[in-house]
């Protein structure tokens, strides 16, 4: 989803909906103000509701994964695998580098979790295809509203943004239930 069907969705909520959203219109102070919103947003679905995760092949230097030549930049290591034995192996970061306890490992299988850039007003969205454009609107809506100044709408949209968060991350598949017993 590109940012703009988010910023048109959240100037409907805000009573907008006649405002145009394209690259020319992008340099009005409140576009710009919505921008700015929305990918605060955006870094905060990645880093409390649905993370964005990237596995990548990397070389081992010394029992040592640098950071640098990590794809993005890496919020958080979850699991290093050696490539070639395909063993799990334990670490420890450092500010610059992941170190493995396996020294005799050559290249490892990362997996972590990233940051977001900052998107502009025509660019694609980096975040969960779970996450809608109704729902990454209303987080736009409430940042939007707390700045500036009306709080009882920032805290109305900010509860449905919630609402839609657990929605959205929420596991989906069957329900079991356990076979019970009467006596």
């Amino acid at each position: 989803m590109q940012l703009k069907e988010a910023i048109r969705i959240c100037l409907t909520y805000l009573g907008d909906e006649d405002a145009s959203v394209n690259a020319q219109t992008a340099q009005h102070p409140k576009l710009k103000l919505l921008v700015k919103c929305a990918n605060l947003v955006i870094q905060e679905i990645a880093a409390e509701y649905a993370p964005l995760l990237e596995e990548e092949r990397v070389d081992v230097d010394d029992g040592k994964i640098f950071l640098e030549n990590l794809l993005h930049k890496s919020a958080q290591i979850r699991k290093v695998v050696d490539a070639d034995s395909g063993l799990e192996s334990n670490f420890y970061l450092t500010p610059t580098h992941c170190a493995v306890a396996n020294k005799d490992m050559k290249r490892a299988d990362v997996l972590y979790s990233y940051a977001p850039l900052e998107v502009d007003i025509e660019e694609e969205c980096p975040i969960s295809p779970t996450v809608g454009a109704k729902t990454l609107a209303l987080g736009i809506c409430a940042e939007y509203s707390m700045i500036c100044g009306m709080y009882e709408q920032s805290v109305m949209y900010s509860d449905r943004f919630k609402e839609d968060m657990r929605t959205a991350v929420r596991k989906k598949g069957n329900v079991k239930i356990k076979p019970r017993r009467w006596y």
